[in-house]
């Protein structure tokens, strides 16, 4: 699976530095319906996007919920507001989330050394702290060895740590560099501090509490009731082994697609990319924010608080959040597998939601595009991207 950091991003996120800002603008008129069908049905026959869901949020209210196109091109199956999505990266503010329900119990500290809980990891990670791992300024040497082909990676946890023990590290909270290392020790962390097995965490204090009826973690081999196909916009080699790669970057196939080859998701990296959901789930985990029904108030804006790095600048993340200016608006965001995108404008008090079943779908793009037809500012943003 393609790493959310990975792939080009728009240009508003090369200078992700921003402070969430919290002031009361007055909303704007919203859209009509209309306007937001043409513009995803146009940028879906552009793309070649088979299906797509979104979701538009005033606060807590819901302004648009739709679904467009089909989960399955192979067999004509229509989207449905139930249709599954895999989430891919998105999976790492659940996690994050999880690690903030345990810092609330007073199981642990943000600030806590990750050897504190996993003393068999390298001593020369001891100086890693929780808060490293979630704001992605851990400097650990990145679990994922071919960006573009998760197949690269094999063994269990044992094996990953000690394939990656004796590679360079970076000084901790000194840079921004996404990583996937520290969700697999963040998982590890939920079980042993716990006591559960991660997913039966998840699904007892985030996942059931939130009312995510349809979430399911799981890769290509599991079974997902209502999961749709993923494809991939992405070439493939001539061997159909796996997305092809030149000078270190993706090839994008104009005008064709693919089934999305890859069925192999190790296991080890269920905390960082392995939740399936509907638009459904995430309509109700916005509103469940917005509530502060799982988290404080105090919780989420630190994970949604730009981590300041060691020279005194502010790093791209929070604790799992994305915080990067859209023009003269921060966001709060979060994507995954280079198909799904969240964008938050809070000035504004506007969320939307895009799932798509295709990698390379560019979400972050449609996300913002949508943001700007019920907003003539965000709008005269965009355009200048």
């Amino acid at each position: 699976m393609i790493s959310m950091s990975r792939l080009p991003q728009l240009k508003f996120l090369s200078a992700m530095s921003a402070a969430v800002a919290v002031a009361f603008v007055a909303a704007a008129p919203v859209a009509h319906a209309d306007e937001v069908d043409n513009y995803v049905q146009k940028v879906m026959a552009e793309r070649k996007i088979p299906g797509m869901s979104i979701a538009v949020l005033r606060d807590r209210e819901v302004v648009k919920e739709k679904v467009y196109g089909v989960a399955s091109v192979e067999l004509n199956v229509p989207t449905s507001r139930d249709t599954v999505y895999n989430l891919a990266s998105m999976t790492k503010v659940f996690t994050g989330t999880a690690i903030m329900l345990l810092v609330q119990d007073g199981s642990l500290s943000l600030d806590d050394p990750i050897t504190k809980f996993l003393p068999d990891l390298p001593a020369k990670w001891s100086h890693v702290t929780i808060r490293h791992c979630l704001s992605h300024t851990s400097g650990l040497p990145d679990a994922i060895l071919d960006d573009i082909n998760a197949t690269a990676m094999t063994g269990d946890r044992s094996d990953l740590f000690h394939r990656l023990s004796d590679a360079p590290i970076k000084p901790e909270g000194t840079g921004v560099a996404y990583n996937q290392t520290g969700y697999v020790i963040l998982g590890l962390i939920i079980e042993k501090v716990s006591g559960l097995p991660y997913e039966k965490f998840m699904r007892e204090r985030v996942l059931t509490p939130i009312g995510m009826t349809h979430a399911n973690f799981g890769d290509e081999w599991n079974i997902i009731p209502g999961r749709t196909t993923l494809y991939t916009a992405l070439d493939i080699t001539n061997d159909h082994a796996k997305l092809l790669v030149k000078d270190g970057r993706p090839v994008v196939r104009e005008g064709q697609i693919y089934n999305y080859g890859s069925k192999y998701f190790p296991t080890l990296m269920t905390p960082a990319a392995s939740l399936n959901a509907s638009v459904d789930d995430l309509v109700k985990w916005e509103q469940t924010l917005y509530d502060s029904k799982l988290l404080s108030p105090t919780s989420e804006k630190t994970m949604m608080t730009p981590f300041k790095l060691q020279d005194g600048k502010d790093g791209d993340f929070g604790l799992s959040f994305l915080i990067s200016p859209l023009g003269k608006f921060p966001t709060v965001s979060y994507g995954g597998g280079a198909a799904s995108w969240r964008l938050a404008v809070p000035e504004k008090h506007l969320t939307v939601i895009v799932l798509t079943n295709l990698q390379g779908s560019q979400p972050e793009m449609i996300a913002a595009n949508i943001a700007g037809l019920y907003d003539k500012e965000i709008e005269a943003e965009v355009k200048k991207l």
